[in-house]
C-alpha cells in the first residue's frame, strides 16, 4: 500500500521565530505524531523560497486512507486551534497533501 504525505508551509513573523520553532519541535510535532497511522515527521526551513513561505512541515502516513482519516479528525481540528491560539496572528499556512507513486 502507498504512503501518503501531508505537507504545511507556514510563515512566521521574525521576531517570533525562536519561540515558534520551539513550539513547533517540542510541542506540536510530538502531537502530530499521537495520531495512529503517522509514520514520520520532519520540518525544513527554505534556503531558495519558491514562495512566500519560510517552513515546511512534512508528515508521512501510512496510507492514503490513514491521511483521510487524519483530515477528517477532531485531532487535526484541535491541533489547527493549538497552532492559532499559539501563531494565528503571525502566521499563515497552506496545507498540501499526496499520495506515493514511486517506488
Amino acid at each position: 500500500m502507498a504512503t501518503a504525505l501531508f505537507t504545511v508551509k507556514a510563515t512566521i513573523a521574525r521576531e517570533r521565530e525562536k519561540a515558534f520553532n520551539e513550539w513547533y519541535n517540542n510541542e506540536h510535532v510530538p502531537d502530530v505524531r499521537k495520531f495512529k497511522g503517522v509514520i514520520s515527521a520532519r520540518r525544513y526551513r527554505a534556503i531558495l523560497p519558491e514562495d512566500k513561505f519560510q517552513y515546511v512541515a512534512m508528515y508521512e502516513f501510512e496510507s492514503e486512507e490513514t491521511l483521510q482519516q487524519f483530515l477528517k479528525s477532531e485531532h487535526l481540528a484541535w491541533l489547527r486551534k493549538e497552532y492559532d491560539a499559539h501563531f494565528g496572528d503571525v502566521s499563515e499556512r497552506q496545507r498540501a497533501a499526496y499520495v506515493q507513486v514511486w517506488p
